[in-house]
Parts: structure tokens; C-alpha cells; sequence
């Protein structure tokens, strides 16, 4: 039971301890208190395929630092849709990874049209999507470019084949792979499924985060388009466990079997009790006038909160006698 009850403690203190905001669309991020570094990964979104045997849209970029920072600060992420060509931004610190360029078409005999892999800038790592794909024009598309990503470049999408009059049987380009973690794999050229040019073998979209879509084939099957773009912001501090330097707050024991008593409280301190799985037994204002008789015994977290400061005390309830 001891075992038991000291693995959930570790995992609640985890919890207070490491935070996670994913942002898939443009949005705000608020710094938490007792916070005073985070780390940033963006993903620029992919660019689209081009129509009728074009090539495949490029990968966006992947850029990760990790910057100073000051509690309740707001930090604006702009992200950038598919095939939008805008770039994933944290606004106010340098960092932003650009997006995928779209793709285009070149006239035959050759193969091209590919979009360009984003770049990264700012941070302290930046990784370059991959390009697309070259299609061959009124006939198959070129494979989209892959996501950069924390452990590389985004690899560049295949060129399909140029047609020579009877080899119209082909998938079309293949997608280039993404560079790891959420970045997305491009999406592959559209082709045909049998000889006569007939049967649609269809391109795809670009994969989620950031991969360019394949392109299209030439009897209107459509180009797949780029996967948008990402920001995910990590942080590990006091979250929960900062010091209240506004008054000396604190349980005058670590010891209770019926009331939670706080030194030098002036009746304004917010407190919330979570048990040890991190459910939220009891919250509100003055704590010390409720009484916490039939709480079973075991251990217990006490969030104290103060003129926007806060803290969090280990507490065991022991067994009434």
C-alpha cells in the first residue's frame, strides 16, 4: 500500500511539473505561474499539389528553441493553413518556420513544378522541409515534400515518369517522408491504374503536420493538398510549487486529522485539496473553518493561492484515534 500510494505522489508531483499546449490553429499562450523557461517547436504548413500533372507542393520547416521567459506573459502563435503559403510564427521571439511554396506545372518534356521545402529561422534548431516532387504535365503528378522535424530534413517527394506513349500505368510521384516526431509525410502523385489512361490512381494530401500534397494526374483527378501547420509549447518548473513571497502562508503542520490550519492567513487565500490521484477533494476560502473528520487517511496536496502566486504542500491525514 506505502508503494502504491508513493507512485502516486511521484506522478501528481509530475504532473505539477511539466505542462504541454498543442496549437493547431492561431491562438494565445499564457506563461503559467512559477514558469520561467519553455521550449517552442514549430511546423510551417505544406504547400498544395498542382492540377493536371503537376508537380508535388513542398514540406514545411521545422524550427525548436527554447527561450527565457516571464510568468503570465502572452505569447501569439500564428499558424498557417495548407496550402496558404503563411508561415508558423511565435509571435515576439524570432522564431518562425515557413511554410511549403505550392506547387506548379512545366511544360512537357520535362519533369518539374515541384513546390520548395520551407526554412526555419531563429531557435536553436531549424530543419528544411523537402521539395516536391516533379509531375509530368497532362498526365501524373509529382509526390509531395516531407515535414521537417526534430530529428531531420524533410525528405524530397519522388518525380514521376514521363510518358512515353505506353506506359501509363503508374501511381504517380511518391511522397517524401517527414523528419520525425509530428512531422507528416508528403502526400504521392496522382497516376492510373491500367494502360489506357482511363483509371484514376489518386493523389493524396500532404500528412499532418506540415507535409506537401502530391499532384494531380491528367483527367481532372485532383492535387492533394499540404497538411497545416503546428506549435506545441513544453515547459518543467514550479508550476503549482512557487514561493509566495506576498506572506508567509503555510500549514503550521504536515500533520492533520480534522482541520488544515495556515500561519498568518488573512482569510483571502484560495485552497484547493487533491488526493493523491489529483482528484480535488475540497476548494475554496478560509480552510481552516472546514472540517476534514471523515477524510480517509492517506496522503494529500494542498494548493495554496495568493495575489497570483501559488504553492503546493504535502499533507498526510492521519487516522483519528
Amino acid at each position: 500500500m506505502l508503494r502504491s500510494l508513493q507512485l502516486l505522489v511521484l506522478l501528481f508531483l509530475t504532473a505539477l511539473l511539466h505542462g504541454q499546449a498543442v496549437f493547431t490553429s492561431s491562438g494565445t499562450f499564457t506563461v503559467p505561474a512559477g514558469v520561467t523557461s519553455i521550449t517552442i517547436e514549430l511546423i510551417g504548413a505544406g504547400g498544395n499539389g498542382a492540377q493536371n500533372g503537376g508537380g508535388g507542393g513542398g514540406g514545411g520547416a521545422y524550427v525548436r528553441g527554447t527561450t527565457n521567459v516571464t510568468p503570465g506573459q502572452n505569447i501569439s502563435f500564428v499558424i498557417g493553413e495548407g496550402g496558404s503559403g503563411l508561415a508558423t510564427i511565435a509571435g515576439g521571439l524570432g522564431m518562425l518556420a515557413n511554410a511549403g511554396a505550392n506547387a506548379t506545372t512545366v511544360p512537357n518534356p520535362n519533369l518539374g513544378g515541384g513546390g520548395a521545402g520551407g526554412t526555419g529561422l531563429g531557435g536553436q534548431v531549424a530543419h528544411t522541409g523537402g521539395a516536391g516532387g516533379g509531375g509530368y504535365w497532362t498526365y501524373f503528378g509529382g509526390g509531395g515534400g516531407g515535414a521537417a522535424g526534430p530529428v531531420s530534413n524533410g525528405a524530397a517527394g519522388g518525380n514521376t515518369i514521363v510518358f512515353n506513349g505506353t506506359n501509363c500505368h503508374t501511381p504517380g510521384g511518391a511522397g517524401g517522408a517527414g523528419g520525425g516526431g509530428q512531422a507528416g509525410a508528403g502526400g504521392k502523385g496522382a497516376g492510373f491504374t491500367d494502360n489506357a489512361c482511363t483509371v484514376t490512381d489518386p493523389g493524396e494530401n500532404g500528412g499532418n503536420y506540415g507535409a506537401g500534397g502530391g499532384g494531380g494526374n491528367g483527367i481532372g483527378s485532383p492535387a492533394g493538398t499540404g497538411g497545416g501547420g503546428l506549435a506545441i509549447v513544453t515547459w518543467s518548473g514550479s508550476t503549482g510549487l512557487a514561493e509566495i513571497k506576498t506572506a508567509m502562508v503555510e500549514p503550521t503542520g504536515t500533520m492533520f486529522t480534522e482541520r488544515i490550519v495556515l500561519r498568518n492567513a488573512n482569510g483571502q487565500e484560495r485552497c484547493t485539496l487533491h488526493d493523491a490521484s489529483g482528484r480535488t477533494i475540497w476548494s475554496g476560502l478560509r480552510i481552516a473553518e472546514h472540517d476534514f473528520t471523515a477524510l480517509n487517511p492517506g496522503a494529500y496536496f494542498l494548493l495554496v493561492s495568493i495575489n497570483g502566486n501559488e504553492r503546493t504542500f504535502r499533507l498526510v491525514k492521519a487516522m483519528d484515534r
